[in-house]
């Protein structure tokens, strides 16, 4: 936009910010100018000011105020649930130009595990010394795009998603701290919403499609598999549940007995409890008999806007791609950027 379009814009709409802010307190009215500020110097001239206003609103109200609020609406028998308000934001990112609309946790935590894996290293360097610290740096990026959206009737939209899971030897300084891991999961899924009565539960979401996850390495430290999967995603108030059933397809010559490790299904329990969320995945145990399986345990808890306290605790296999076959006990505590609702 040309300079004076930008200061008459913005003198209309901080004028009609007063009005704003009287009608939502919690609304923070100087980040809120600045962002449209911001947003105006950077736009597109084709941009409409409306979106903007809702891209600034949604930045510039406070995380614990929305959380607060969807915990009263709870107490006061309100039938919105958390995962509701998770839909109804993910559908209106997903409206918004350059926005990217968060998929799994986006998080960044210091990890502590007592035991780790050097054996696959070991065989890939054997004439070299591999040792790593019990602490790394572990973080995740995840993010989804739709593709094609009301594909039937109003309803099945079509996505794609990539998530990227790093392990960082950052305290390692003998070996030039190096990622020891790296896991990369490109996925494509159909999506349709649905109102499924099931056992007191209603099924929200249903999902298929594919999904590859590999850690882009040479043998012998290549890793990979491919999977058509199903996800159904069940709620109960503040409690939701997530089942996600897959079949392995094509060669697994770089890991053969994957499913033996991280079987053909995976369980996620979730809790919102005031501002607290509480999570379990569990996966393979009783295929395994409780022998090969794995427990992930999370917890969060808002700090300050997007910024949460992030425990995550994992007790199993499969941690990561190279440690499929590796049992692993890691104890994290860092910042999550999203949350599962």
């Amino acid at each position: 936009m040309r300079p004076a379009l930008i200061l008459a814009v913005a003198s209309m709409l901080v004028a009609a910010n007063v009005t704003i802010a009287a009608e939502d307190p919690d609304l923070d009215v100087d980040a809120y100018n600045q962002c449209l500020l911001e947003k105006m110097r950077t736009a597109a001239d084709e941009t409409p000011v409306s979106e903007l206003r809702e891209a600034c609103l949604v930045d510039s109200r406070g995380a614990e105020t929305k959380e607060t609020e969807v915990a009263d609406a709870m107490e006061e028998g309100d039938e919105t649930t958390p995962l509701d308000k998770r839909i109804d934001e993910t559908r209106a990112t997903e409206q918004m130009r350059f926005v990217i609309t968060p998929y799994k946790l986006n998080y960044l935590m210091v990890g502590y595990n007592d035991n780790p894996n050097t054996a696959p290293y070991e065989e890939a360097f054997p004439d070299e010394e591999v040792a790593f610290e019990p602490a790394e740096v572990k973080f995740q990026i995840s993010f989804m795009f739709p593709i094609v959206q009301n594909i039937y009737r109003g309803n099945g939209d079509l996505y794609f998603a990539f998530t990227s899971r790093s392990f960082w030897q950052l305290f390692n300084e003998e070996f030039s701290a190096p990622f020891r891991e790296t896991n990369y999961e490109p996925e494509f899924w159909f999506r349709f919403d649905t109102d499924w009565k099931i056992l007191g539960l209603t099924n929200r979401l249903l999902t298929f499609g594919y999904n590859h996850q590999s850690n882009g390495r040479n043998r012998p430290l290549s890793r990979s598999w491919n999977r058509l999967f199903a996800s159904f995603v069940l709620e109960r108030g503040n409690f939701a549940l997530g089942i996600k059933p897959w079949i392995i397809i094509g060669d697994l010559d770089d890991n053969p007995d994957i499913d033996d490790y991280l079987g053909n299904y995976e369980l996620h329990f979730f809790y919102k409890w005031k501002r607290h969320t509480f999570s379990l995945m569990t996966r393979n145990q009783l295929q395994s008999g409780f022998e090969t399986g794995a427990y992930q345990f999370d917890w969060s808890f808002p700090l300050y806007r997007r910024l949460r306290l992030y425990t995550q605790y994992f007790n199993g296999y499969g941690e990561s791609l190279i440690d499929y076959d590796y049992f692993n006990n890691t104890l994290g505590v860092g910042l999550s950027f999203t949350d599962y609702f």
